[in-house]
């Protein structure tokens, strides 16, 4: 008895600047999950990452992520990183090892310790980009001079003002002609995309002033939290403190993303019955000066968390305070607190202002100034938070929905680039 041959599932190839368990940042942390969630829905992904570890020669490990296949690449030590970045012999073997996979589509997240030409050095494959920060248009990243001056407020950036950015640490002849090669590299690379994914809203507009793509070409997609959508987890019971308000930040902690703003805050309002819970881990170089921040202050370092762990803290703290002087693109912590039931505060840059319209509170971050005037007010009028909670979404962005939309995308991308190879 015979009958039709089984799909063949969907090959996936990632490509991301490193991936777990080596490091866990947002990026790699989103990769993981959806991937885990592909699989699930029966696609058959690998990961081609990066490392932050050389080696004398450029070289591969195979490892093993549930089942799917792991591929780090570790650059030569004379591979540094710069605003030339695009290795010969590192893009070669990267492109090699993913033809070998036989991808039906490649998911570029980033070029970061994989090199700056990855979707040209794969033409004609298939190829959806997600672009999780503004490394298309900042050597830094993050549209953020050394000195703290918010590239992402005055866009687009001039040759000349991006030069004098980073001069400083170059030092190699004909930087405005290699800063303009990389602008040209990377419209390259975005031209290849068949669908440009921005985390957010923000993001999108962002980059779209930016001059990485026009607005049209890219659609806004968060990221979402690795929940069941069928069986997300009950929001816990909130004990109130009266007379008090019980303050909780979670994540990486650093001042980047705002930590001294808040003992700056908990100090000037310690005597009203302010006090601070942290859950995570200081960044490196940074805990004991965030420990001497706090000293004598009413603050709890609560250390590594998941979300259980977290919901057991939460449900004896008022309201998650996230003062990031990050121009944040997508925001998991504001996620978790909506998954949570905790009513939120937010800096004015990036997407999680635009996410909390309506429930939640956005204040600026030069200073502590305004968290300490919104918390006064919290304390002054304590209906308000009550009124923050019954606010908030029923819901966190998913990424069950998250993935659904991707794989769509990947359709679509799959479609086209038969349709172009059929005009050839």
């Amino acid at each position: 008895m015979t009958g039709d041959a089984p799909p063949r599932p969907l090959r996936v190839a990632h490509l991301v600047h490193n991936f777990p368990p080596e490091f866990a940042g947002g990026t790699e942390r989103h990769v993981a999950a959806l991937v885990r969630r592909q699989q699930e829905q029966g696609l058959l992904p690998a990961v081609f990452c990066g490392s932050e570890r050389r080696d004398d020669a450029t070289r591969s490990a195979t490892e093993s992520f549930h089942g799917s296949a792991v591929i780090r690449f570790f650059r030569r030590h004379d591979e540094r990183f710069g605003v030339d970045f695009a290795p010969p012999g590192l893009l070669a073997a990267v492109a090699t090892a993913v033809r070998t996979f036989a991808p039906d589509v490649v998911h570029l997240h980033h070029w970061f310790n994989l090199g700056d030409a990855l979707l040209q050095e794969l033409s004609p494959l298939p190829a959806v980009g997600q672009l999780h920060d503004a490394y298309a248009a900042c050597p830094r990243f993050f549209l953020r001079r050394p000195d703290g001056f918010d590239c992402g407020g005055a866009l687009p950036v001039e040759l000349e003002r991006c030069v004098a950015c980073i001069a400083p640490d170059d030092g190699a002849p004909a930087l405005a002609a290699r800063l303009a090669a990389r602008r040209a590299r990377f419209t390259a690379e975005v031209g290849r995309m068949h669908a440009v994914i921005a985390p957010s809203e923000s993001h999108r507009e962002l980059l779209a002033a930016a001059e990485v793509a026009p607005r049209e070409r890219m659609v806004a997609l968060p990221l979402g939290l690795s929940l069941d959508p069928a069986a997300t987890p009950a929001r816990p019971p909130h004990r109130p403190a009266p007379g008090r308000l019980r303050l909780v930040h979670f994540g990486h902690l650093s001042r980047l993303k705002g930590v001294d703003l808040l003992f700056s805050a908990v100090r000037a309002l310690a005597s009203r019955g302010v006090s601070l819970d942290l859950l995570g881990a200081p960044v490196a170089g940074e805990e004991a000066e965030l420990r001497r921040l706090a000293d004598g202050l009413p603050v709890r370092w609560h250390g590594a968390y998941d979300l259980s762990r977290l919901a057991a803290v939460v449900a004896e703290c008022d309201v998650a305070v996230f003062p990031s002087r990050a121009r944040e693109t997508f925001s998991f912590v504001v996620e978790e607190a909506i998954a949570l039931g905790l009513p939120v505060v937010v800096s004015d840059l990036g997407a999680p202002a635009r996410r909390v319209a309506g429930f939640g509170r956005v204040i600026a971050v030069a200073d502590a100034a305004p968290l300490v005037a919104t918390l006064a007010a919290f304390l002054d009028r304590p209906e308000t938070l009550v009124a923050m909670r019954a606010a908030l979404p029923p819901t966190p962005h998913l990424l069950a929905d998250h993935e659904r939309a991707v794989h769509e995308l990947y359709r679509a991308a799959i479609a086209a680039s038969a349709a172009a190879e059929r005009r050839r």
